[in-house]
């Protein structure tokens, strides 16, 4: 009978096998990043809201914000005669009248209108590095995973030769029966070991192909390199591309535009001027009369002067400029603690690749050796193995540590820029 454990882990292997069968082919980052480009619903969405500034825009570019009205009355007039002449005459009117905006409203809501269309298109340009920056995360984190089950394999491969070896040994009375078990309960590890790192790509895998929206039964594998490329800036570099980065550049367009809008209810305080054009006919005894006439019209501000339009325009201005200045110094913190971390991890990288793992190696080859040999015994081998397992899985994980700050750090800076390519709908 299996238990509930080795149920679980039956299952994680079939779904890990599944996933190979199902993505033989290896995927980049770029195509990875294409694919993530096309299929996000939220940078989807974010694009279709594009259409509201773009209105608001249009309304606020016309000549004139309100539209003209036209004025048609028809009425019939009954006129007081003596005689048996018809006394009902009809009579008509036609007009036309304009409302005029005054105190700069026309400029102010066009501002307001051009800063919040600029907005939004900084927005969805933050949305794709965000996106870009997620899916890099994603990439490398399955990656990462796929180069340990790697370095497992080639380890299991090396126990399972010495396994073998210890057995002939034990069989032929060289090596004792507790060194026939120690190499058996190592095999045993590191296969168990292989079988939790199978479960960590499956759902790193999940995720990745969570982000690229691909179907239920597609886990992608992926190929490239951990090592993140040689970077030639400096921290102040970082902290002057800040102001470019494109979700500041929206906050700082999203404070003009509601800067804009508060002049705009306070121009309102001041009414609007009406012009109207008129042209009627009177009958009358002998005839027809035509009049023209021009009227101008102006509500008089005495009891509401947009205080409650005023306050929300202030309110939300206020709200723009705490947003534009919390985000800057929250990111250049991030940046500077970004930037830390990245030079301890690029020194840690550089002792385990050039001091540590190399000696590792030689002991490894030259352990090999004596205990074919018979010069050690197997406990010493399984010692020296596990030393370059550890190396192997420290380097892998300060590589994936040195990569991804370096994602942080060019994504809060602004520095990361996805490619063209993806980015074009």
């Amino acid at each position: 009978m299996y238990d509930s454990s080795s149920i679980r882990w039956l299952f994680v292997l079939i779904a890990f096998l599944i996933s190979s069968v199902t993505n033989a082919e290896p995927l980049t980052l770029e195509a990875a990043w294409t694919i993530a480009a096309q299929n996000n619903p939220d940078l989807k969405r974010l694009i279709a809201n594009q259409s509201i500034p773009a209105g608001e825009f249009q309304d606020a570019s016309g000549p004139l914000y309100y539209n003209p009205t036209l004025n048609l009355e028809g009425r019939t007039r009954r006129i007081a005669q003596t005689g048996a002449s018809d006394p009902y005459r009809g009579e008509y009117g036609i007009g036309i009248s304009q409302t005029f905006e005054i105190a700069g409203q026309q400029r102010f809501r066009r501002q307001a209108a051009e800063e919040s269309k600029t907005a939004i298109s900084q927005d969805i340009a933050e949305e794709y590095r965000a996106l870009h920056a997620q899916l890099e995360e994603q990439f490398i984190n399955v990656l990462a995973v796929q180069k340990r089950i790697e370095v497992e394999q080639r380890i299991l491969k090396l126990i399972e030769q010495n396994t073998q070896l210890s057995r002939k040994r034990v069989s032929a009375g060289e090596d004792s029966l507790l060194d026939g078990n120690l190499a058996i309960v190592d095999a045993e590890r590191a296969r168990n070991q292989l079988i939790s790192l199978n479960e960590q790509l499956l759902r790193a895998r999940t995720q990745l192909a969570a982000t690229m929206q691909l179907k239920a039964n597609e886990f992608p594998e992926v190929a490239g390199e951990l090592t993140p490329a040689q970077t030639q800036y400096t921290l102040q570099e970082l902290f002057n591309k800040l102001d470019t980065r494109p979700g500041i550049q929206s906050l700082t367009s999203k404070e003009a535009s509601a800067r804009s809008r508060l002049e705009l209810q306070k121009s309102m305080r001041y009414p609007d001027l009406t012009v109207s054009l008129i042209n009627t006919t009177e009958a009358s005894l002998a005839g027809s009369d035509n009049i023209s006439s021009i009227g101008v019209s102006m509500p008089l501000p005495i009891f509401r002067r947009n205080a409650t339009g005023i306050g929300r325009a202030t309110a939300e201005l206020t709200q723009s400029e705490i947003n534009l200045t919390s985000e800057t110094r929250n990111a250049k913190a991030v940046i500077e603690a970004a930037w830390l971390r990245r030079e301890n991890i690029k020194d840690r990288v550089r002792r385990l690749n050039s001091e540590v793992y190399p000696k590792l190696e030689e002991n490894l080859t030259l352990s090999k050796k004596a205990f074919e040999n018979g010069e050690i015994g197997l406990p010493q081998l399984l010692i020296v193995q596990r030393q370059v397992v550890d190396a192997q899985r420290d380097i892998i994980e300060t590589q994936k540590d040195l990569r991804l700050v370096q994602i942080e750090l060019e994504y809060v800076s602004g520095w990361l820029s996805p490619l063209a390519s993806a980015t074009q709908e």
